[in-house]
């Protein structure tokens, strides 16, 4: 169950978006802290500036460059609306969404009329539409904003009726979002009319008094720095011919190196910051990563200011954060201790970000999607509520997103199930198909044995595509097809995303099946630094027992030198032999002279089902 913050005792529940920019028709349901994820151009940014545009602080004017633009069109259609619509709903003393407003609250005299009442289940709701239609009468597009009648279902939610009081700007202020975007800077912030710093500094709080006495003393420093300054008076000086062409009764030149009024301090205004035994330095000469840290610590000092000051006056304001890319010129380590400062925060925060340390640290519950689909934008949220067993969201927590962020952004997910496969796989794909896989937008991820159940659940939840390359042996098959049958997915053999290594072959069984044993050898060679390598493993080992079973029978004896010998050393050795061998094995396959023997077949089956998928002809064109 979805938990808010009780400091505003309201939270925006639900956004809907139709004809915004990319954004043809799409619901987001908005919890205490949103995480916005994926790829680039998806509609995170459009979703932002689309509450902005509904109830932003100072809100940024819509209009005809705001509408969607269907593929082909060159302008958009009169007809076309663009519709933001935002559910309120009260909150509990428990962080919980509750049915009613209390009565004569701040929130029930400011909306009024306004609150709806749903007519089935019974709950109080704040519904506030924004929509920009093309007047024919004004010739231009207006916008206006208005309540809701009701809360229709997402099918049919674009023709819900409206109520005919407009909503006015004063029924907004308390509900303003602020939007702080990538080029966030707090040294620009410090001279900017209207940043959150000039809003916090602009009024210092000071009384009368001292205000007097301030401005006094001020003076009297600007009076001894211009008389102690030869410079100073050798430009009062010339600038004193201003009086010859300026005609004006007291005509003079006064200069104030130092600002005389109070209210002009923070114009001038600077901050230093220094490193443990390092020289401090005006925020101007640290990087860029350090003044946007700089910069969103503000906001959240503007928050808490503006939160104190509104309830000592018996006033409410919910506090709603959109943030772009709060990882900005942040390095992995300060990206991750970033999510606790935005998480300190008061209020609701929206966040979009590309960054696997940040959207890492979030809940399962918080991640929104965005992914294209046929041009259109679609969101996606995990419902946690489905996972087959009791651990499995920790499972989900700790062996995915912690540890593989990266996947919540990839264009496609590839499986298998040890540590050849993983470093073997990637110079495979880049050989096929003349990119590395981090240039295409995969993730290539090891499952540790065969716990697929996580990723392929994940996968499935948030709509990316995923394949899997699997042992053939009788154990790990039988386990991935467990792991298949709790994620509610046919066997194996009938999913076309899933590539099974025949005969009951393992990775490396399956490359000596398929004849590469001298490319094996010439990989143990370099792996090992030894030009005879498996001369001397048969040597060693040729007639040693391999153990015993669990039942303490013998598993019988190592014979390397009966027919298949060879090959049956090769797979021992190789064993061995995994995490040092994978990648000079790939780049011995990938090097071959014959084209048709670049990629076992398995691997080149894998290949070409993505490669169909995605729009990914093999380098070169070539066919195996």
């Amino acid at each position: 169950m979805t938990s808010y913050s009780t400091q505003s005792e309201i939270a925006i529940t639900d956004v809907r978006v139709s004809n915004f920019r990319s954004l043809a028709n799409i619901e987001v349901e908005l919890g205490d802290l949103t995480v916005l994820i994926g790829a680039n151009n998806a509609g995170k940014t459009s979703f932002l500036d689309a509450i902005f545009s509904a109830i932003g602080s100072g809100r940024k004017f819509l209009g005809q460059d705001d509408v969607r633009l269907a593929h082909g069109e060159a302008l958009a259609p009169k007809e076309r609306k663009v519709i933001i619509d935002l559910r309120i709903r009260p909150i509990g003393a428990d962080g919980i969404v509750t049915d009613k407003f209390p009565e004569g609250s701040f929130w029930t005299a400011l909306w009024g009329n306004g609150i709806a009442l749903d007519p089935v289940e019974f709950y109080e709701f704040a519904p506030i539409r924004t929509g920009l239609s093309w007047s024919g009468a004004k010739a231009e597009y207006v916008v206006e904003r208005s309540f809701l009648k009701e809360w229709r279902e997402f099918k049919d939610w674009i023709d819900t009726p409206v109520q005919a009081t407009p909503v006015r700007a004063a029924q907004i202020e308390p509900i303003a979002l602020h939007f702080i975007d990538a080029k966030r800077d707090l040294d620009d912030d410090l001279r900017k009319q209207g940043s959150f710093w000039r809003r916090l500094t602009d009024d210092l709080g000071l009384s009368a008094a001292d205000v007097a006495d301030l401005e006094t003393a001020l003076s009297g420093i600007n009076q001894t720095i211009v008389e102690k300054s030869e410079i100073l008076q050798h430009l009062k000086t010339n600038l004193a011919d201003l009086q010859k062409v300026v005609s004006a009764d007291s005509a003079g030149i006064d200069i104030a190196p130092v600002a005389r009024k109070l209210r002009d301090l923070s114009k001038g205004v600077d901050v230093s910051f220094s490193t443990s035994g390092a020289q401090s330095f005006p925020l101007a000469r640290h990087g860029m990563g350090t003044r946007s840290l700089a910069s969103l610590l503000v906001f959240r000092a503007f928050v808490s200011w503006r939160h104190a000051h509104a309830t000592s006056g018996g006033d409410k304001v919910h506090s709603i954060l959109a943030l772009e890319e709060p990882e900005s010129h942040l390095h992995p380590q300060a990206q991750r201790s970033l999510f606790g400062h935005i998480k300190a925060i008061a209020g609701q925060r929206v966040v979009s970000t590309h960054s696997p340390y940040f959207a890492g640290q979030a809940q399962l519950e918080d991640l929104r999607l965005f992914i294209k689909k046929g041009g259109d934008t679609v969101v996606s949220k995990l419902d946690v509520s489905k996972l087959a067993r009791a651990d499995d969201k920790r499972k989900v927590q700790d062996s995915v997103i912690d540890s593989r962020g990266d996947i919540l952004f990839a264009r496609a997910l590839v499986l298998f199930e040890g540590q050849t496969e993983e470093q073997a796989l990637p110079i495979w794909a880049q050989a096929y198909w003349g990119a590395s896989i981090h240039e295409l937008g995969f993730s290539f991820a090891r499952a540790n044995g065969t716990n697929y159940y996580p990723f392929i659940w994940l996968a499935n939840s948030l709509d990316i595509p995923w394949y899997l390359i699997a042992d053939g042996e009788a154990q790990p098959l039988k386990n991935l097809e467990d792991e298949l049958k709790r994620a509610n997915l046919p066997e194996s053999a009938k999913l076309p995303n899933i590539v099974v290594l025949p005969g009951g072959h393992n990775f490396e069984t399956q490359l000596l099946a398929e004849g590469y044993l001298a490319e094996i050898e010439a990989a143990l060679n370099t792996a090992s630094d030894d030009a005879a390598f498996l001369d001397g493993f048969i040597a060693k080992n040729h007639g040693l027992s391999y153990g015993k079973f669990k039942d303490g029978t013998d598993k019988g004896s190592r014979d390397y030198k009966s027919d298949g010998g060879r090959e049956r050393a090769a797979a021992d050795a190789m064993k061995g032999q995994k995490t040092r061998l994978a990648k000079p094995l790939a780049h011995q396959i990938v090097g071959l002279a014959d084209p048709l023997r670049r990629f076992p077949s398995t691997i080149d089956s894998l290949f070409k089902i993505i490669g169909a998928a995605h729009g990914l002809p093999k380098e070169g064109g070539a066919e195996s």
